[in-house]
């Protein structure tokens, strides 16, 4: 059995190590200095929730809810650890994220790799739609995909 709670300074280690052996940050070339700032910025603006399985971090989310996109709230990054996959962690850790988002804003945004099909396909069983794409953004011959869900009323 797994349980969410609000990420601490003592998982970042944690959380990065799960970051730099997983896609999509291992093919984006995350290096530990990147997975370290982004823990940093989740944490100090309150919006990074853990799963732990027997005391062991095994999957986290970071996202905003007011600042840094003015159309809704964004999923920054999501990750589960490969061998605890399939057990329902990720959606859980959605479901968190989403909720605290659609309490104040009507749309959740987020980007996945167009070559991170798995993951897309997590997005859209969730009800997230295609908004558009950015090409070349990160990798050349790769785009950034834009999904959004919304919700009518807030």
């Amino acid at each position: 059995m797994f349980r969410i709670r609000n990420c601490r300074y003592s998982d970042i280690e944690s959380i990065c190590n799960i970051m730099l052996s997983t896609d999509p940050f291992k093919r984006l070339g995350y290096t530990r200095d990147m997975c370290i700032d982004a823990v940093i910025a989740g944490l100090e603006e309150g919006w990074i929730k853990v799963a732990k399985v027997d005391g062991e971090v095994v999957g986290f989310i970071i996202y905003r809810v007011f600042d840094g996109f003015p159309l809704g709230g964004y999923i920054r990054a999501i990750a589960v650890k490969e061998e605890f996959r399939g057990l329902g962690i990720g959606s859980k850790l959605m479901n968190v994220a989403e909720n605290d988002i659609f309490k104040y804003r009507r749309n959740v945004f987020l980007l996945v790799s167009s070559f991170n099909k798995y993951a897309r396909r997590f997005y859209e069983k969730r009800g997230y739609e295609y908004v558009g794409e950015i090409k070349d953004a990160i990798l050349p011959g790769e785009s950034e995909i834009i999904l959004r869900k919304r919700r009518l009323k807030l």
